[in-house]
């Protein structure tokens, strides 16, 4: 029985489909993060020469 599931559970995630939207999330989510990441270090940047 749990072996059933386990097939099911990979042909989903091993479909086209699934792969493209886990593809699409990925990348937009991780662009965003580094980009908020890229912005926060900028800021602490600014602020240290403003500081000066």
């Amino acid at each position: 029985m749990p072996y059933d599931y386990y097939d099911h559970f990979l042909k989903q995630r091993n479909h086209r489909n699934f792969i493209e939207v886990t593809n699409i999330v990925r990348q937009k989510f991780w662009r965003e993060t580094y980009d908020v990441v890229e912005s926060q270090q900028w800021e602490n940047i600014t602020d240290k020469i403003r500081k000066n």
